[in-house]
């Protein structure tokens, strides 16, 4: 991966751990009338910028892309909900009637049925009566005629005006957009393990002093607010509990004080009294004492494996000083 590479971004690895540990399975397409194509499961992390991250990671080598579809889109602001109107393409006038067309052979004059219809099938021009189909006259389709010009067609251009912003335009001027799913591609093995990590061998030792251990978990905080936490402990004989006993933040990435702060309101806010913070490579000194003063554990490694090894060290340390009180 490049130094341009998406997977820099915190949120984005975030959201690839969240994929490798079966969270999310993968990212199917929903079509919003307003927003076009959404991918509900990646905006908690990704916010606004879903559709250019998931593109990026495909081109990256992480992502396999299945097209499920197509649609068409406002070429303005991307919305997908339209009203469809038709254009005379001889004078562009918007006065069109449509139906089935007679054309009286005898004569040559060719006009909708319902014209024909209103004279009792007596021939507007030379008000000689129709017969037979086929015999006299014939019936070439549907087609639109134009109330201006009098133009007949079968292909009048197609106009459609966005409902949101009221952008006109042709379908060929509007966007057109492939609806695509998205999967994690578990066969980059060495893709992956630069920027997500394998959380089994920390979840077997925890099981092997008898803990529990759950990956991506939710708490809801006396503010309200749902917190996530990369992994949460608890002793077996407790069960799932709500409030775990350990938790632990995995941050790839320098960790700086923001981070630190970050991760102790939400220890406060779950009243959460052991809590661990990973840092690849490592944390700043500002980050450090900060932790310190809060006692939030930090975990520095130099790359994603050796963290597991260090943070599993690190966790099953706690765990025992934890059951000798």
């Amino acid at each position: 991966m490049n130094e341009e590479s998406i997977t820099k971004r915190q949120e984005v690895r975030v959201f690839l751990q969240k994929m490798r540990d079966g969270a999310i399975k993968e990212l199917s397409p929903k079509i919003d009338p307003k927003l076009g194509i959404v991918y509900k499961d990646a905006e908690a992390d990704l916010k606004d910028n879903v559709q250019p991250t998931l593109e990026a990671l495909h081109k990256e080598g992480l992502f396999i892309k299945i097209q499920e579809g197509n649609i068409t889109a406002c070429k303005k602001c991307g919305s997908t909900s339209f009203m469809v109107m038709h254009r005379c393409p001889n004078c562009n006038s918007l006065s069109l009637r449509k139906g089935m067309v007679i054309q009286h052979l005898t004569c040559g004059y060719t006009e909708l049925e319902s014209i024909f219809a209103e004279h009792n099938y007596v021939c507007p021009k030379c008000k000689k009566k129709l017969r037979a189909l086929g015999v006299d006259y014939g019936k070439p389709g549907i087609q639109y005629v134009c109330n201006e010009c009098g133009n007949m067609t079968q292909n009048p251009t197609v106009l459609l005006q966005c409902w949101v912003c009221g952008e006109l335009q042709t379908i060929d001027e509007a966007k057109y957009i492939e609806v695509n799913k998205y999967l994690l591609d578990h066969t980059k093995r060495e893709l992956l393990a630069k920027v997500t990590f394998n959380l089994t061998p920390i979840i077997q030792r925890v099981s092997a002093l008898g803990w529990v251990a759950k990956k991506n978990y939710g708490i809801r905080g006396k503010s309200g607010i749902e917190h996530n936490f990369t992994l949460a402990l608890w002793p077996y004989e407790y069960g799932l509990k709500k409030t775990p006993d350990v938790v632990v933040d995995i941050h790839t990435g320098v960790v700086e004080e923001i981070q630190v702060l970050g991760l102790y309101a939400k220890i406060i806010d779950t009243e959460i009294r052991n809590a661990m913070l990973t840092a690849v490579p490592m944390a700043s000194e500002k980050a450090k004492a900060l932790a310190k003063y809060y006692g939030i554990i930090i975990v520095e490694a130099e790359d994603t494996e050796a963290l597991i090894e260090k943070l599993t060290f690190t966790i099953e340390d706690t765990i025992k000083k934890l059951l000798i009180r």
